[in-house]
């Protein structure tokens, strides 16, 4: 999506079983399934894809204006830890997707917006949703046929007075932070 990208597809999204692959025991659907094909359980792109489609975006909502974002957090070798992505809803919300990469800590972020035309800095104005996804929920267990997630749960979602100006991201995460943005005076 940062380099341009208008669409996301993901297959398959039949639901299909446990297999052998490159990387161990796993499903590459979106749901996990026995050997007549009913679902079992959701994997984590299922609930990955669920956090872009239905939290980060709004589904069926009409066109979202992509803005360029960024954040400075980067491990000792320079490598970036935490992505940004920001979108501005057609309902005039603005929603910012945060991937923490790092498997092993949680990060802090301070989330600060600027008017790109005045250069004046806003920030999240009222409530902030904020709804996480990663290492907390969801763990998938390599245990060859018998693989399986453990935790197993979906997203976690908080509606957040304030607003707060930093927000915590838990190791390996996801983290969605929607919310009225306003220029500060």
């Amino acid at each position: 999506m940062r380099g341009g990208g208008a669409a996301f597809y993901h297959s398959p999204i039949q639901p299909q079983g446990v297999r052998s692959t490159c990387l161990g025991w796993s499903s590459w659907s979106n749901f996990v399934s026995d050997e007549n094909y009913d679902i079992k359980g959701y994997t984590a792109t299922y609930f990955a894809a669920r956090m872009l489609n239905l939290e980060w975006l709004q589904h069926r909502a009409g066109a979202h204006q992509m803005f360029p974002s960024s954040t400075d957090i980067k491990d000792a070798a320079g490598n970036l830890l935490v992505t940004s992505y920001a979108v501005r809803r057609p309902d005039g919300t603005w929603s910012l997707m945060l991937v923490n990469r790092d498997e092993n800590n949680p990060h802090t972020v301070r989330v600060v917006f600027e008017d790109s035309r005045s250069k004046r800095p806003a920030s999240f104005a009222g409530p902030v949703t904020l709804v996480s996804f990663g290492s907390d929920q969801y763990v998938w267990i390599n245990d060859g046929p018998n693989s399986h997630p453990d935790p197993d749960h979906p997203p976690v979602a908080a509606l957040l007075q304030g607003p707060p100006s930093t927000f915590m991201l838990p190791k390996a995460s996801i983290t969605v932070l929607r919310g009225r943005v306003v220029l500060k005076d």
